[in-house]
């Protein structure tokens, strides 16, 4: 992805799309970012931040692939649980690739720390945050950072 990994190119021969750079350079910077605002919602731990990725994607996306742009369940804070949904901790492991006892193990801290929630049939949802000041100023600088993505490779040109 960046230019520390690739094996040198002989002189004058190798080429690349000159949109590529800007976009490798910007999505650094991006997710740079992005971990840090990652890190200070779920802790230091980036399995932790991986692990909260992958159940906050399964809880929110089946209620956002049923919502318009104007629809009022955008503004609940707490959306009807079973609108909401969830994800086994084996899927966890197979989603992030990260060892399932390990995926035990901090599926019950992030639990016990109330970040994340066991439904009826086990299932892992994340607990509903965006209510909360800290976690939508977070949200905020992410959304933030990810205009700055788009300014950065714009500057050079990149659509």
């Amino acid at each position: 992805m960046v230019d520390s990994h690739l094996a040198p190119a002989p002189a004058n021969t190798a080429e690349i799309d000159p949109r590529i750079r800007p976009i490798a350079f910007g999505l650094v910077e991006l997710l740079f970012d992005l971990t840090f605002f990652l890190r200070e919602l779920s802790g230091d731990d980036l399995d932790c931040a991986l692990i909260m990725i992958c159940v906050n994607d399964a809880t929110m996306r089946p209620l956002m692939e049923k919502l318009g742009p104007e629809d009022p369940l955008l503004r609940v804070a707490h959306p009807p649980e079973e609108l909401r949904g969830s994800i086994s901790r084996r899927m966890i492991a197979e989603k992030t690739g990260i060892a399932r006892e390990t995926v035990r193990r901090k599926v019950a801290m992030l639990i016990e720390q109330g970040l994340l929630l066991a439904d009826e049939e086990d299932g892992v949802r994340a607990a509903s945050r965006l209510h909360d000041p800290r976690t939508r100023d977070l949200l905020e600088a992410g959304h933030a950072s990810v205009k700055r993505y788009l300014a950065l490779v714009q500057s050079y040109g990149v659509d």
